[in-house]
């Protein structure tokens, strides 16, 4: 007869380095620091309106809240990605900006 299930506990599953969830909470302190850099080098009425919504294989997606804010974003984002290749991410390829409202 095979023994009951045992549950880990939260600690467990978030430190041990080799689970899936402390991959995933890497992955989102990782992005977490990652969007406060690129924030930083907006101006301030994008940072209410921008979010970063992930960089993978050297392409920053963006979202915004709204099609007017994607356009603001869209006339920046040369600006922007100027200065992150000059700073934090020389490797980058491109921005992609997409429209999520309520995000």
């Amino acid at each position: 007869m095979k023994r009951p299930f045992r549950a880990k506990s939260v600690t467990d599953s978030l430190t041990n380095p080799k689970g899936e969830l402390k991959a995933l909470l890497d992955k989102a302190n990782c992005l977490n620091s990652v969007a406060q850099t690129i924030e930083s080098y907006m101006p301030e009425e994008l940072q209410a309106h921008c979010r970063v919504e992930s960089i993978e294989n050297n392409v920053l997606n963006l979202v915004a809240d709204s099609a007017i804010w994607l356009n603001r974003l869209r006339y920046f984002s040369s600006e922007l990605m100027s200065q992150l290749r000059a700073n934090e991410f020389p490797s980058l390829i491109s921005i992609e900006i997409k429209v999520r409202p309520n995000f």
